[in-house]
């Protein structure tokens, strides 16, 4: 038995990020374009800033799964409704079933009869997996097509897809029970097995929760050749049996450099071992998607609020030239205008009230020419003199206690001031909500100075 299928996940229609129109519309085009991919047919966005792209994978599938949050919310707006049923009509006029699950942030409220996703099976638009509990057990059932419910479907003969909703600190109990389930299930006819569910994997993504132990995923192995996963923003996948696409658009800045990402295309020959071992091979897909920059400049060396400036400009103005060769280079992966952000990291050597950072938005606006442009102060005052006289305050006892501490431990004793430096400055931008990358960068350039020092 042969078979071909798209997985995606955490598409996020209507999510207003930024406040922005085109963001809004970003997520759209980003789920189109994965559905090109499945139905093997270009369908160009309005504003024709996505191109029509090349990743090496091409060609209709069987069927696409869609491991949840299709939407950003559970409230959702006409206009958003309407981008999921005109993308979701393309499958289905191609005669492509997609099979889906409810994420975390499209469940139904409790006082609500049905959510957006049931609305969406009731318009035949999507097959929504789930299973329900009876006497503590999960009782799985075929999709029936009246009800337009079930806990998995045949796409085609050899292939069935079982699925669960999200069930979050819960996940790990009922994938147990889902295990009980299955081996309880006459499998006669089936080759090949799907598992679809929206959560996540311990360890892959270490700030965020909800992820499932890898022993407690090991419950469905003797039953599931293929899981497929959503909820965790991160591409990953796992002895070649776990799989996570990635989301398609940038939910926050953070993953812009989770690159390759959006999708995976999956071939499946019941009759072959691929190199990897099993039954299927999947391919990473990377659908085009609005670009993103973060940047960190360090304002140690400055000297006054004019030198300030002139060294933004000029670290600014370098980025910018950077970015055109960059984006050029990627063949329209990444759609201008860009989103920005900037973190001003450091210790600041004037006064905070000479930091314009109105300004500062300005040169990085007119160096860009942005969608969003963010300019952020993590910066550190350099300002430490205590009056004797005085009672001190928590910040320069904190300042003590620190330098104390590492001036009693002889890995730090010579440089114990630099280091209480470097660790307020990164406690700082901890509580500021700085990215990682941006506090990995601070305490970069604290080592090379100790180090040069």
């Amino acid at each position: 038995m042969q078979t071909r299928f798209l997985h995606c996940a955490d598409i996020h229609l209507g999510y207003l990020q930024y406040g922005q129109t085109t963001r809004f519309n970003d997520f759209a085009a980003a789920f189109n374009a994965v559905i090109d991919k499945a139905t093997g047919v270009y369908h160009p966005r309005p504003d024709k800033q996505i191109l029509p792209f090349d990743d090496k994978i091409s060609g209709a599938v069987d069927f696409v799964i869609l491991a949840g949050d299709l939407f950003h919310k559970r409230s959702i707006d006409a206009l958003t409704l309407n981008q999921a049923m005109r993308v979701l009509r393309r499958l289905r006029d191609a005669g492509i079933p997609c099979i889906a699950v409810e994420g975390n942030h499209e469940r139904t409220y409790y006082e609500d009869t049905i959510g957006w996703m049931k609305f969406l099976a009731l318009q035949d638009l999507i097959i929504l997996l789930d299973a329900e509990i009876k006497d503590g057990v999960f009782d799985l059932q075929p999709w029936d097509p009246k009800r337009r419910q079930g806990s998995y479907f045949e796409p085609k003969p050899g292939v069935r897809v079982y699925g669960l909703r999200y069930y979050g600190a819960s996940t790990g109990a009922a994938l147990n029970l889902y295990a009980e389930a299955l081996a309880a299930t006459p499998r006669s006819g089936v080759e090949y097995t799907i598992f679809v569910t929206h959560a996540g994997v311990e360890g892959e993504m270490d700030e965020k929760a909800g992820g499932v132990a890898y022993r407690q995923w090991a419950a469905l192995r003797d039953h599931v050749d293929y899981v497929a996963l959503g909820h965790f923003h991160k591409p990953f996948i796992l002895e070649h049996w776990i799989h996570n696409p990635g989301s398609p658009e940038a939910c926050s800045i953070a993953e812009a450099a989770w690159s390759p990402r959006g999708y995976l295309m999956v071939e499946v020959d019941t009759e072959r071992r691929f190199e990897n071992g099993r039954h299927h091979s999947a391919a990473q897909g990377n659908p085009p998607r609005r670009c993103f920059r973060q940047y960190s400049f360090k304002t140690d060396h400055v000297t006054s609020p004019d030198d300030l400036m002139a060294q933004v400009t000029e670290f600014v103005e370098r980025k910018a030239r950077d970015l055109a060769v960059d984006v050029l280079a990627k063949g329209g992966l990444e759609t201008m205008p860009p989103v920005i952000e900037l973190y001003l990291t450091g210790v600041l050597p004037f006064d905070r009230r000479a930091l314009d950072i109105p300004a500062i938005e300005a040169v990085v606006n007119a160096a860009f020419q942005p969608l969003v442009a963010q300019v952020k102060s993590l910066l550190q005052s350099a300002e430490f003199a205590v009056d004797s006289g005085n009672a001190a305050t928590r910040t320069e006892l904190e300042q003590r206690v620190l330098a104390s501490l590492f001036a009693r431990d002889v890995r730090f004793a010579d440089h114990s001031a630099q280091w209480m430096q470097a660790a307020l400055a990164l406690k700082q931008m901890a509580l500021a909500g700085a990215p990682p990358e941006a506090i990995l960068a601070e305490l970069d350039g604290h080592l090379r100075t100790i180090d040069a020092g």
